[in-house]
């Protein structure tokens, strides 16, 4: 069929002009409608961790598209959704998110990226099949919230958008003949409850991953916590967040307050300012030192959040491996490897929430057959004046115990101040800390330890990590407040524990934070320890997912190890569990149907029909009324004695009786007969007082 040459002419207009069609045509308001409900739910929760000019482009696009289509005579905006600007325009938004990111493969600029060519296709939406693309798209957007977090809030907030899902593939289906809104969400929430119970027996079931689905390149955000370096008052400006670092249980008792210092960095290269991690002692070969059975030793389980970096955190001397194991004493996969000075170093970084199960010897003394390498007593000299001091205490105090007990009496004796806002150090830190300032933070009193310790020819590193946390219930919480810097001295063949800051401030030590500090140093408020009901519904909350993060986040395959052995069961075969969730599932979805076992007549109980119950009803009320039916008498000759016992409701009487009898003895039964009777008899009932 040929064309006439105006009508291809026009359209060669249009096209030049970027218009291919009206942007209303092909879907209707109502579906319009039911996606952009959709759209606002799904972008929504994305918003936060998105940056601003992502989020308005988005809302842009979504709100053009509702303008074009209450106003179609938009000639310009119509051109402006077109498919041909819209493919531009996201051209140039993936250039800008590349110039704000610096990257464009990993997760936030992904992300980023997909959440406005959502929002673009939503503009281009003209088709039926561009709204189903879109529906796939949305349920994707609505995935990756998970890519930052998997808390109970995160799952709360995607259940609205799961509903107005919902109510989209319904009006998608049938635009005109589709319920209203309230109605598709009241049947799919109905949907959602049925399916609950094969959910649960899916996750209980279903072999478990070791990790995500998902596996994205590292993103180039700053890391969280602890670093590998320390520089004076880089741990200080951690006492400002009462950001959780991790979560602890314990099998069996609490250790006191003083005797929980949680290992991390250890930082042993100095270059006269700032200590950071040789890189090749973090390398060494590992070693597990087998747990001595007259030690202290505890069993604990680890929660700990992701910080993008290797290291985990134990008490202060690791007695083994951490293992992927919920259960006390399974021997689950080692998740670290335990190198010479005491840290646990992970061959990847903590991505995503880690739980892992620890044992610990509390012991301030850790014996070591490895002598300590050179480096750990050198020392440069950019603090002349602190060497000189060194000198001079080591020649009164040959005995490097005497000497390290000397050097915290001079601490403990001088005017010094533990502070979160120490004056700014120059290019002699230790020395202008020492003499002039005389005012830190734990890492200023760290550094300084052990600055006198090497200056006296004594082997000293500086261990960074937390000390302390906060009991909430069954479990504590170690936040990045408390986080702490001391030091370790090689002394007759093990490395000794020294904790300068509380020759400072002991109250740090064996109290907390807020206790060392004065009351206007700017700690966040559950770092304060202050009861208040504020503090008291935070940590309710934090006790309500750890729950979710252990039981269900956490739930890996030594969680179903552990569960099928507290039920007193062998781990079932791949096989049994697929036999099981088809079993379950076939009869779970066959009584949802309406399906009944073909049991014996004798065994079957049938369903009374609606007229009959309406009956019953009646016949049970004038009873109680003092009029009951007697032997042998008829329905009709029953109602009719009621009626004359009761005029009031005379009429109604009689002609229920003729509605019954009708029912009773016709050969057919009118559809919805029996309903409108029964509501009569209800109506009947109310209108009757009771004598």
């Amino acid at each position: 069929m040929s064309v006439p040459a105006e009508d291809r002419s026009a359209r060669r207009i249009r096209l030049r002009l970027g218009g291919l069609r009206p942007s209303t045509s092909g879907v209707d308001r109502r579906t319009l409608g039911a996606l952009a409900l959709l759209l606002s739910l799904v972008q929504l929760p994305h918003v936060m961790h998105l940056p601003a000019w992502v989020s308005a482009a988005g809302l842009v696009l979504i709100g053009s598209r509702l303008l074009a289509a209450r106003r179609p005579d938009l000639v310009m905006l119509d051109r402006m959704l077109s498919s041909i600007a819209l493919t531009l325009l996201s051209v140039a938004l993936a250039l800008c998110i590349r110039w704000h990111y610096g990257y464009f493969i990993g997760r936030d600029p992904a992300v980023a990226f997909l959440f406005l060519l959502v929002a673009a296709k939503f503009a281009e939406l003209r088709r039926g099949s561009d709204a189903s693309t879109l529906l796939c798209l949305s349920s994707f957007l609505l995935l990756t919230l998970y890519f930052y977090s998997q808390t109970l809030i995160a799952a709360l907030v995607t259940l609205p958008a799961v509903l107005a899902l919902g109510h989209a593939l319904a009006v998608l289906r049938d635009p005109a003949g589709a319920p209203a809104l309230h109605e598709n969400l009241r049947l799919v929430g109905t949907m959602l409850l049925q399916g609950a119970p094969l959910a649960v027996l899916l996750f209980v079931l279903f072999p478990r991953l070791p990790g995500p689905l998902w596996s994205l390149p590292e993103d180039g955000t700053a890391t969280t916590g602890l670093s590998d370096s320390m520089s004076p008052g880089s741990i200080g400006s951690l006492s400002m967040s009462d950001a959780v670092a991790f979560r602890v249980e314990f099998d069996d008792k609490v250790p006191p307050r003083a005797a929980r210092y949680w290992r991390g960095p250890v930082l042993d290269r100095f270059d006269g300012s700032r200590w950071s991690m040789s890189r090749s002692r973090r390398e060494m070969e590992s070693e597990e030192r087998p747990v001595d059975p007259g030690a202290d030793t505890l069993a604990y389980s680890v929660l700990l959040e992701p910080h993008l970096r290797r290291g985990l955190f134990a008490l202060e001397r690791p007695a083994g491996l951490p293992r992927g194991s919920n259960a006390a004493g399974a021997d689950g996969r080692a998740l670290a490897r335990l190198m010479h000075d005491g840290q646990l170093i992970a061959d990847d970084a903590v991505t995503r929430v880690l739980g892992y199960r620890q044992r610990s010897t509390l012991s301030g003394r850790w014996p070591t057959q490895r002598p300590p390498d050179a480096s750990l007593s050198a020392l440069p000299g950019r603090n002349p004046r602190t060497a000189r001091l060194a000198r001079q205490l080591r020649t009164a105090h040959p005995d490097p115990f005497d000497f390290a007990q000397a050097v915290l009496s001079r601490f403990s004796s001088a005017p010094f101040a533990y502070t979160l806002t120490p004056p700014l150090l120059g290019d002699a830190p230790t020395d202008e800390f020492l003499f002039d300032t005389r005012a830190g933070f734990c890492e200023h009193y760290a550094s300084a330890f052990t600055v006198l310790m090497r200056a006296a020819g004594i082997p000293a590193r500086v261990v960074t990590g937390y000390l302390g946390g906060q009991m909430n219930g069954d479990y504590m919480i170690v936040r990045q407040s408390d986080a702490h810097a001391w030091a370790e001295a090689w002394i007759e063949g093990a490395w000794h524990r020294f904790d300068p800051t509380g020759a400072i401030a002991p109250s740090r030590v064996e109290t907390g934070p807020a206790a060392a500090l004065s009351g206007d140093a700017l700690l966040p408020r559950l770092s304060r320890g202050e009861a208040s009901w504020l503090t008291g519904l935070a940590l309710r909350w934090d006790r309500v997912n750890h729950g979710w993060q252990r039981l269900v986040v956490d739930f890996d395959d030594d969680s179903q190890a552990e569960l099928w052995e507290r039920l007193g069961l062998d781990t079932p075969l791949l096989w049994q569990s697929m036999l099981a969730v088809i079993v379950a599932g076939a009869a779970w979805s066959g009584l949802l149907l309406g399906w009944r076992p073909c049991w014996p007549d004798r065994w079957r109980r049938r369903p009374t029909p609606v007229v009959e119950r309406a009956w019953q009803r009646l016949e049970h009320r004038l009873d109680k009324d003092g009029l009951p039916r007697r032997t042998g008498e008829t329905g009709s000759v029953w109602l009719s004695r009621a009626a004359q016992a009761r005029p009031d409701q005379a009429e109604r009487l009689r002609a229920l009786a003729r509605r019954f009898e009708r029912l009773r003895f016709a050969a057919t039964r009118p559809s919805g007969e029996g309903d409108r009777l029964a509501a009569e008899v209800r109506e009947l009932i109310r209108a009757m007082p009771r004598r």
